[in-house]
């Protein structure tokens, strides 16, 4: 067994980590700090809260992220951060606000337009400290060397190990006002995270040790946090299967999360929305390649299926299409609107845009039109060959 693992990150975690805040702030000594967020953060009154930990600290604040950010909102963020001597980012909000953080910290240091970072290892300088708080449960950002943004109406990434967060901030507090809409999407968000991670080539002892008791936790209280969201074991169990997502994350996602962004932006959707879509047939379609792993992640999401791993596959899919069903989201592509004649246009540009060299089934232009023809039927049960 060999594999490499990275995580410098700090983490503080529980109901009331975010007392820690300053200590954190003046520990990295800082002097002028950027707080990036967005104006729902403003309206609700987290900012005030964060704020009232930084009395006296010298910060401006950029909120102007919004959900699936385009390249323009990088680009904007960028000039913001490079206008002031800042010496410390500090991330408010759901994955879109913590990847326009880490943007942020690293375009303070690295010369040039956001487009031309797109891809992997190009951001080289060391980026400013940052400190991350999430508002949701969530997306696992605030443990990843990732930020995503949309560039003409496509997802792309910028990787860099210089992205990777100083501290990450997990107070469940923060999550307790969120809207049942949002709960859902950044909960299956979550939920895709850990389970695409185990199911993925590149995964290690370590990332499938978060991977599994990320989904037992999500499996056993995502539906508690939707129903009563002042509950709060829930929201902490929730936040904790999101922060162990980002643990899981390093071992990078597989086909789920291609299939999402070919119809996020189509459809206008949730990140965690139009990945949760895929995720039950993702599942049973892994199931065979992934043979040896399918009864522990089976008992993780409460499934007893038998021996065979694709009826395994096929009982561990149900259980995750009939989560996405109680969080009143759907769960099938016709169900969402995309017509049948769009299915092989989705599929070549899922193949072509979102390959996953790490993915342990490998598809090709058919074979993946195939996948999407089950997706939008409900099909669960794979061909055997």
């Amino acid at each position: 067994m060999t594999f490499s693992y990275y995580l410098p990150t700090k983490i503080l975690f529980g109901f009331g980590a975010l007392k820690g805040l300053r200590e954190e702030v003046e520990n990295l000594g800082a002097g002028k700090a950027l707080l990036v967020t967005d104006k729902v953060m403003e309206k609700t009154g987290i900012v005030s809260k964060v704020s009232a930990h930084l009395d006296g600290l010298g910060y401006d604040t950029f909120d102007d992220v919004e959900p699936e950010p385009r390249v323009e909102v990088a680009e904007a963020v960028a000039r913001k951060v490079r206008s002031s001597p800042y010496d410390l980012v500090l991330g408010l909000g759901g994955g879109s606000s913590l990847d326009m953080a880490k943007l942020a910290a690293g375009l303070a240091t690295n010369e040039g337009e956001v487009r031309s970072f797109v891809g992997t290892g190009l951001l080289r300088r060391k980026a400013l400290p940052t400190i991350m708080l999430p508002t949701t449960a969530g997306t696992g950002a605030e443990l990843t060397v990732t930020s995503m943004v949309t560039v003409e109406g496509h997802k792309r990434w910028i990787n860099s190990p210089v992205l990777m967060p100083t501290v990450a901030l997990v107070d469940p507090e923060l999550t307790m006002t969120m809207p049942q809409s949002v709960t859902a999407a950044t909960g299956l968000d979550a939920l895709c995270h850990n389970t695409e991670a185990y199911l993925s080539a590149s995964a290690n002892v370590i990332t499938d040790s978060a991977a599994l008791e990320g989904v037992r936790l999500i499996v056993d209280n995502l539906e508690k946090a939707y129903t009563n969201g002042s509950e709060r074991p829930s929201r902490e169990a929730m936040s904790l299967g999101a922060l162990l997502g980002g643990i899981a994350l390093a071992a990078r996602m597989v086909y789920g999360h291609s299939v999402g962004y070919t119809v996020g932006t189509r459809f206008n959707l949730p990140h965690g929305v139009s990945c949760g879509i895929p995720l039950p047939y993702i599942i049973s379609n892994y199931a065979l390649a992934c043979a040896p792993k399918m009864r522990r992640i089976a008992e993780a999401y409460g499934v007893d299926g038998g021996e065979d791993p694709v009826a395994l596959g096929v009982a561990i899919g149900e259980k995750a299409r009939r989560l996405v069903s109680k969080l009143r989201l759907p769960t099938t592509l016709k169900e969402l609107g995309v017509k049948e004649s769009e299915l092989s246009t989705l599929a070549d540009e899922c193949i072509k845009l979102y390959h996953r060299p790490n993915s342990p089934v490998v598809f090709d232009e058919k074979s993946m039109a195939h996948f999407y023809r089950m997706m939008w039927n409900g099909e669960l049960a794979p061909r055997r060959e």
